[in-house]
């Protein structure tokens, strides 16, 4: 469909500028004057073959910019606006390109008939299944504006976890980071100095000096083999974890981890307790949300149980009762799902559980850095001690030969 470059004022006078998909001129000018819009010009964009590479990531639409979309989206709904001028409202406030032309392709689609869920779901790399279903559940049952506000909440919670782990270990990887390459600085440069001088003394060279200078001269030498090697083994990690065995493995062996896997158990079962919540709240059945919930939560461990329960229900037995079979879930959880079943408030009861999985999780992130301080001062001890010894050794055994 061709693509048309607008100028418009809105009521207040303020220019408006944009792109907008139509069969022709006269629509695009209908569809700005149903959205308020008084259209100064439109002209159709005239699309060229462009030799210059498009940089994909620089059109990336972050995971806080849905998340604020979303909130807006439901702020508009609630203020009782139209669909179309919502959607052209929503892009003429967003900043970033790649989000504002989906939206506007989205108007566009909405405005010809399309439901808003079927127009979202036109744009997978930007809306996930999720969103596009829990829209879809919206739309179907009448409560769209309730659905947004769930939604809104659960994106909100997805992003914060994400960045709390991320700022947590931002130190630890810093200081492993300035490490490694202080190491590679010294078995270059450094190392191969003192290597020189001993050469000159014909004594026997104590062990730590002797490994070191035969890791000085392996990355001297053979730098480009340790570099390539490690690509290969990169590129065979990546692709035996892209095979559902080799997922479900790994998988197990973060979650037995030290610190880390403890949190992420907690963070799995939180983000399950809280997506399935937030779809059987929008209409969706516990079938069909655990379907949704299966890929999102992005483990095939969890993804293996989940599939098992979703069979179990479909036989005829309860969500708790299926859990129990499983080795993700924790007892409370289950506990919790069992009395949510026995009450009808299965929704309410996951909730209560996804919130205290939450503060227990921003507790051990919050504390992170303090359980990783113990691990990275030993590590860092050894390092720099066995350096110390290295260099430092053959000097003492030459001057102890001088003074004998």
């Amino acid at each position: 469909m061709p693509l048309f470059s607008y100028r418009a004022r809105d009521q207040r006078g303020i220019l408006v500028t944009g792109h907008l998909e139509g069969l022709a001129a006269e629509p695009v000018r209908n569809l700005l004057s149903e959205q308020g819009l008084i259209p100064l010009s439109i002209r159709q964009v005239q699309t060229k073959k462009n030799w210059v590479p498009e940089f994909k990531f620089l059109k990336k639409v972050k995971p806080e910019e849905v998340v604020l979309m979303t909130r807006q989206f439901h702020t508009l709904f609630r203020a009782g606006m139209s669909m179309e001028n919502l959607l052209g409202t929503l892009a003429r406030q967003t900043k970033n390109k790649a989000l504002n032309e989906t939206l506007q392709r989205i108007q566009t689609d909405v405005s010809q008939g399309a439901t808003l869920s079927k127009a979202f779901a036109k744009h997978p790399k930007i809306f996930n299944d999720l969103y596009i279903n829990m829209l879809a559940a919206g739309e179907e049952a009448g409560i769209l504006e309730e659905v947004l506000k769930n939604l809104s909440d659960l994106l909100e919670k997805e992003v914060e976890i994400k960045t709390g782990v991320k700022s947590a270990t931002l130190y630890p990887k810093i200081v492993i980071g300035v490490l490694g390459i202080a190491i590679t600085v010294m078995l270059i440069w450094v190392i191969p100095e003192f290597t020189k001088f001993y050469a000159h003394y014909k004594t026997a060279l104590p062990l730590p000096t002797r490994m070191l200078t035969f890791a000085s001269n392996v990355v001297r030498y053979y730098g480009w083999v340790l570099l390539l090697a490690g690509i290969v083994a990169w590129f065979g990690f990546r692709k035996y974890v892209s095979t559902p065995g080799g997922r479900l493995r790994y998988d197990r062996l973060r979650w037995k981890l030290p610190v880390f896997g403890d949190l992420s158990q907690k963070i799995a079962n939180a983000r399950f307790a809280r997506i399935l919540s937030s779809l059987y709240r929008s209409g969706l059945s516990i079938t069909k949300g655990l379907s949704l919930v299966e890929p999102i939560l992005d483990n095939e461990l969890i993804a293996k149980d989940i599939r098992l329960i979703r069979s179990q229900i479909e036989k005829g037995q309860g969500i708790a009762e299926s859990m129990k079979q499983t080795e993700t879930f924790q007892p409370m959880l289950i506990e919790a799902t069992a009395i949510g079943e026995k009450t009808g408030s299965l929704d309410d009861m996951l909730q209560g559980m996804a919130e205290h999985y939450e503060t227990e999780i921003h507790h051990t992130i919050k504390n992170l850095t303090t359980l990783l301080e113990p691990i990275l001062l030993v590590f860092i001890f050894g390092m720099v001690t066995f350096f110390v010894l290295a260099v430092f050794l053959p000097i003492w055994n030459l001057s102890g030969a001088v003074m004998h």
